[in-house]
């Protein structure tokens, strides 16, 4: 700073108010401090502004899986951030794999950082850094699962009214053996996938038939593994719900391998574009993911602005969409 003060023929304050733009310089030695700063390739050292100010101006988020073929979370990372960037935040983002142990390691990383809050897809099970990074008071905001016995700000789609919704669809076409493939430790997600799937049954006079839920790993081999599972039983499902695409695809891969592609009708939850020329029509529950991000990132900056006021949870309803027919 002290060289782009020489180089602009003014003081060090008046180089620290025109780059901090902490008070008012009039134009013309704006103009001339930032081309000194310009021609000596100044930047500044936003470390040690974040000390001084005791704001980083970044912001941690941590999902799932950054993986194809779904696009829920990276359109709930895209929300969140085209918000925060707006206001000149930037995102850090990390995977977990739903595991704890990469949940922790990434949060006390964030922390090293000096990061201002924390969008959180939480993993099942007890994290000390979580717990910590709580204990500071600084903002996180839970998305897409709603924590049990956590205090917090809440984004996320309304599980059960999805399930609800797209279960209903199978039942009133007239499938009486509809199976449910769930995501194995999702927390929340999974308790509101059976709540839904159990009341779509009960509003019509029926209960689930045994042997029709399972669980599976958030991966491709999950969800084949566990519609395996489900086609052991001595009568088929009609149909099955899935609780997201991952999951839908190793349905799909099951079914064909036991040759009843066509035979077994697959609705899952959340959609992409890449569905529209699948072999097979899947009709899906539309989750509002881009929704979810920015309202997600407008709680963190609520709270950033109102540190005490109440808590909120945001349940954004999912549509149904239907694809019937075959692809040429």
């Amino acid at each position: 700073m002290n060289d782009v003060a020489r180089q602009a023929g003014v003081s060090l304050a008046t180089v620290s108010a025109v780059l901090n733009q902490s008070s008012y310089v009039s134009p013309k030695l704006t103009a001339r401090v930032n081309q000194a700063a310009k021609l000596l390739d100044y930047r500044i050292n936003a470390l040690a502004r974040s000390l001084k100010q005791g704001s980083t101006q970044t912001v941690g988020m941590l999902i799932p899986t950054f993986g194809a073929p779904d696009p829920f979370f990276g359109e709930v990372v895209q929300g969140v951030e085209i918000t925060l960037r707006s206001k000149d935040y930037s995102l850090l983002l990390g995977q977990t794999h739903n595991r704890v142990a990469e949940q922790s390691r990434h949060i006390a990383a964030f922390q090293a950082r000096l990061i201002d809050g924390l969008f959180l897809f939480q993993a099942s099970g007890q994290d000390s850094e979580l717990t910590k990074f709580l204990a500071e008071k600084k903002p996180v905001v839970f998305v897409g699962r709603v924590p049990s016995e956590i205090k917090a700000d809440v984004v996320a789609t309304d599980i059960e009214a999805g399930t609800y919704l797209g279960v209903s669809h199978l039942l009133n076409k007239g499938h009486r053996r509809v199976g449910l493939v769930t995501q194995l430790d999702s927390l929340s997600v999974r308790d509101f996938r059976l709540k839904g799937w159990h009341a779509a049954h009960a509003d019509r006079g029926l209960s689930p038939a045994a042997g029709l839920h399972a669980d599976g790993e958030l991966t491709v081999d999950g969800g084949y593994a566990a519609t395996m599972e489900l086609l052991k039983g001595r009568q088929l499902p009609q149909a099955i719900f899935a609780d997201d695409l991952v999951l839908m695809i190793g349905i799909v891969r099951a079914l064909h391998a036991r040759g009843l592609t066509g035979k077994v009708e697959v609705l899952s939850s959340d959609d992409a574009e890449w569905l529209d020329v699948f072999h097979i029509p899947i009709s899906t529950i539309v989750q509002p993911s881009h929704e979810v991000g920015v309202q997600a990132a407008g709680l963190f900056l609520e709270r950033l602005r109102d540190p005490s006021r109440p808590y909120t949870t945001i349940l954004l309803k999912p549509q149904l969409k239907i694809r019937e027919g075959n692809h040429t």
